[in-house]
């Protein structure tokens, strides 16, 4: 397992701690030649120039599917994300790439450093999502392209049968407020992103919404790369692995075609910015 090579006081270290569990699912599933991203990577690369000197950063960049992607694009790739298994997995499959261990909101490279930053579903775990998206606008050159997604609208996403599921095993409880502070507007919505970007001192030039299916090739594929995320990691710790996969099975009975495969219908919400 790789080291972990700085000391984070932000979401990093409870992260790397679900995702670590079954990072190798994760790789070869959700992150493999037909993972759930490989459709939103290919839209985000094709609206922003990768050139073969072209330096590119991903923000919790896990086992570094974008980065393969990009890379053979001729992208000089660099990745961080908190999970030392995740970023074990990135450097077998890109040997030559940069990748360190540690928190999206302390970034180990200097200022100025990168031609493109992206960050895919990943800037919203950071404990300040602001901050998160001021390191990546530090770290981009002046006028660089800084490309993000989140998920999208629940009632657009098949997967919120999933997670509503689930649920029910553990209900979740609801975060207290500080006094005082204002209930974020969700992500997903118009605007949300581009307010915080703006925040940030990025400056947002296009955003929309990404519709694409995940494809799996059979009820145990899906369940093993869905049961890999921290979503159900952390109900699995509390009731046991098998009511959740008995959950996750009937709902995903839902979603089966005729041909035996599962596919689900899902969105996310992507902005590009300039740093």
């Amino acid at each position: 397992m790789a080291e972990v090579e700085q000391e984070s006081k932000g979401s990093a270290p409870a992260q790397a701690e679900l995702w670590g569990e079954r990072a190798r699912d994760w790789a070869d599933v959700m992150e493999g030649w037909n993972g759930w991203g490989v459709p939103v990577y290919r839209h985000v690369l094709e609206r922003i120039t990768v050139r073969s000197d072209s330096r590119l950063l991903d923000v919790g960049c896990g086992a570094s599917r974008f980065c393969r992607m990009a890379a053979d694009r001729g992208a000089r790739v660099s990745g961080i994300d908190a999970t030392p298994a995740l970023i074990e997995i990135a450097r077998e499959r890109i040997p030559d790439g940069d990748f360190h261990v540690g928190d999206m909101e302390q970034l180990p490279w200097p200022s100025d450093a990168f031609d493109l930053v992206t960050g895919f579903n990943s800037f919203f775990i950071a404990a300040d999502i602001v901050n998160a998206f001021a390191e990546a606008r530090r770290v981009a050159r002046p006028g660089a392209p800084v490309a993000m997604t989140v998920f999208g609208r629940p009632e657009r996403c098949q997967s919120t049968a999933m997670f509503d599921a689930i649920g029910t095993l553990v209900p979740t409880k609801p975060k207290p407020e500080a006094n005082g502070t204002k209930t974020r507007e969700p992500l997903h919505e118009e605007g949300a992103l581009e307010a915080l970007a703006t925040q940030a001192g990025l400056s947002p030039e296009e955003a929309g919404y990404i519709e694409f299916v995940e494809s799996y090739p059979n009820l145990e594929t899906i369940l093993r790369g869905v049961m890999a995320a921290p979503p159900m990691v952390r109900p699995g710790r509390v009731v046991g692995d098998d009511a959740v996969r008995d959950a996750l099975t009937e709902v995903f009975h839902s979603f089966e075609t005729p041909t035996g495969r599962y596919a689900l219908h899902e969105e996310v919400r992507y902005l590009i910015a300039r740093a």
